[in-house]
């Protein structure tokens, strides 16, 4: 298959956007209806992207961040970074305009291999102060907002979960444990205790 062949060839930012709503829709259906209006888009073009970026990864194309290249075009942001024991790892971002401040950031491992994908916050955007349980609101805090706040945080996948969903475990700084539920890297649900 020839690269003008392959289909997330011409996909672009906002059936990117669509993509990853489909999995947001799981845990948030009024903020991913209102999304879709924001976009002028309806259901069946959220669940057409999802289908096309699905049949991308099942096909020949090339693996990698590829991918997120043939559908996004250049990334924006190119960097790498050393990490002890594993080598050196480029990450990649791209503004995601449906969420002010965020980028989808892709980091690779050495050979290529993407070991992260999640929406990540722009350098110049300043995270929300996270202290009670309350500060913790969809859509707006975002994996490594989390960290900076709440660490330690623990990780993990549910039973039949997809590789876009994880649960942290946390305890927030006014002392709270609490359980939240993030899809790529973007919080969706908070449940304390």
């Amino acid at each position: 298959m020839t690269l003008d062949r392959m289909p997330l060839t011409g996909f672009g930012v906002v059936n990117f956007e669509l993509m990853l709503l489909r999995r947001m829709n799981d845990h948030q259906p009024s903020l991913v209806t209102a999304a879709m209006k924001t976009l002028g888009k309806s259901g069946t073009d959220l669940r057409a992207a999802h289908a096309q970026w699905q049949r991308g990864l099942r096909g020949h194309f090339p693996g990698g961040a590829t991918r997120y290249r043939l559908a996004l075009g250049h990334p924006a942001v190119v960097t790498t970074r050393r990490v002890k024991l594993v080598g050196e790892l480029t990450v990649e971002a791209w503004p995601m305009p449906l969420w002010p401040g965020l980028q989808f950031q892709v980091t690779s491992g050495p050979g290529g291999a993407v070991v992260d994908e999640r929406l990540t916050r722009l350098a110049d955007s300043p995270a929300p102060a996270v202290d009670t349980p309350e500060d913790l609101r969809p859509w707006i805090v975002t994996v490594d907002d989390l960290e900076i706040s709440c660490a330690p945080v623990r990780y993990r996948m549910a039973t039949g979960s997809v590789a876009s969903h994880t649960t942290a475990e946390f305890t927030t700084p006014d002392g709270t444990p609490c359980q939240a539920r993030f899809t790529w890297g973007l919080l969706q649900t908070v449940e304390r205790g």
